[in-house]
């Protein structure tokens, strides 16, 4: 019941953003990435995106830890209610400069 009601708000979430953030991800031209949700304040934030490539759209949730320059995913999958199921990484991990996880996390940590 608590995995119903959370995918539940996680559809209305998205559906509430109907004017969902567009960013530039270079390092990934052949896709468009959108934020969903973004929370957190201070050095953790979290972020929540939709990239629409040629293989179809995808979401992920990553945790940032915008002080120490680390990442790891909350969870991911091919519909919110897959990346609310996924498991989360065991631990956080360095951000290459120019990967996909270093342009979301310059919008994570605005």
């Amino acid at each position: 019941m608590k995995l119903l009601s959370m995918i539940t708000g996680l559809l209305l979430s998205t559906s509430i953003h109907a004017a969902d953030k567009q960013i530039s991800i270079p390092s990934d031209p052949k896709a468009v990435y959108f934020v969903l949700e973004k929370s957190g304040s201070g050095d953790e934030r979290t972020i929540v995106t939709k990239r629409v490539g040629p293989s179809g759209a995808s979401y992920s949730k990553r945790l940032y830890n915008c002080a120490n320059n680390t990442v790891k995913y909350l969870g991911d999958g091919d519909t919110l209610a897959q990346m609310a199921a996924s498991k989360p990484d065991p631990q956080m991990g360095p951000i290459v400069v120019q990967s996909i996880a270093y342009f979301i996390g310059l919008e994570a940590c605005k």
